[in-house]
């Protein structure tokens, strides 16, 4: 079982987004993935090319969906019963699947339920003043540093800025291996999203594609997962 938790306690910094783009690029390894959108925002579909206007499946519901990209994606809303979602989590991943919960900001009481099960809890930080001051809101009880579950990804890096630069050595220096990788900045993310296509299509050349692929590596080495052979066009 492989469970591996997105959230941040900060909104705004791309939690999302490194969700899709993960789920993407371990399904195009191989791997049978499942995302899981626990967020009221209902956003994570977005980042698939899909409309606002479309739903996805209920989590509970015994329909399977189609695969898009190599991912079953299911919609879920702890706030109503957070048990109830936890359990039928914890049976998706049994059948041998690697599961991507996105839980945004929100899901605290569902993240504790969860955490003693999952392979691993990515927080993404952006290179913002806000966004460190935040790192003392990802556990009410332990300080990050003890947190042995939880590593970190700073999203929206942009070398070209002087604060930007200095909060990527500062992070890097306090977090150590807990800091998995970092992703750039890139408009094309957001262009993406505009035009209603997953970012692989839209921007093939995508920086943000790259680091996520190296952020992907790095993340199949932390979580323990096997081998898997790759799937065809899975990224399109």
């Amino acid at each position: 079982m492989t469970m591996i938790l997105m959230r941040s306690p900060k909104g705004g910094v791309g939690t999302t987004f490194l969700t899709a783009r993960l789920a993407i690029a371990l399904a195009g390894r191989g791997h049978d993935v499942s995302a899981v959108d626990c967020t009221t925002q209902e956003a994570l579909k977005l980042y698939f090319g899909l409309s606002p206007a479309q739903t996805l499946e209920m989590l509970d519901a015994e329909a399977t969906p189609d695969a898009i990209a190599g991912v079953e994606l299911f919609q879920a809303y702890p706030e109503q019963n957070v048990e109830h979602v936890a359990d039928q989590l914890l049976a998706r991943c049994a059948k041998g699947k690697v599961c991507l919960v996105d839980l945004g900001t929100a899901g605290a009481q569902l993240r504790d339920r969860l955490l003693p099960h999952a392979a691993l809890e990515i927080c993404t930080l952006a290179p913002s003043p806000l966004a460190l001051a935040s790192l003392t809101k990802v556990d009410a009880l332990t300080s990050v540093l003890s947190l042995t579950r939880t590593a970190f990804v700073l999203n929206q890096m942009d070398d070209r800025r002087r604060l930007s630069n200095d909060i990527h050595k500062l992070v890097r220096t306090l977090l150590g291996d807990q800091l998995l990788g970092t992703v750039r900045r890139d408009e094309a993310v957001m262009e993406a999203l505009a035009a209603m296509k997953p970012l692989a299509t839209f921007a093939p050349a995508s920086a943000a594609l790259t680091d996520v692929e190296r952020l992907t590596e790095t993340v199949i080495a932390r979580c323990g997962l096997a081998p898997a052979g790759r799937l065809q066009d899975a990224a399109a």
